[in-house]
């Protein structure tokens, strides 16, 4: 799991552990520190596990491949 996905998967603890979004933040900035996401995707992310989603893996997204960006470079 990597940083992005394990302070998702923090952010949905703290909401199911029935904390505000705000102290969510707090308890985030606390553990990652300059790392941690900040306060805009971390309420974003928040109210998407309000709102009942369950992964915390970003959606798949349109655009190149990282393949066809490097075959496009050589």
């Amino acid at each position: 799991m990597d940083g992005g996905n394990e302070q998702r998967a923090t952010i949905k603890f703290c909401l199911e552990a029935c904390l505000s979004a705000t102290e969510t933040l707090v308890l985030v900035q606390k553990a990652y520190g300059n790392e941690a996401l900040n306060r805009s995707n971390a309420f974003r992310w928040y109210s998407r596990f309000r709102d009942g989603r369950e992964m915390v893996e970003d959606d798949e997204r349109g655009g190149r491949t990282d393949e066809l960006k490097k075959a496009q470079k050589d």
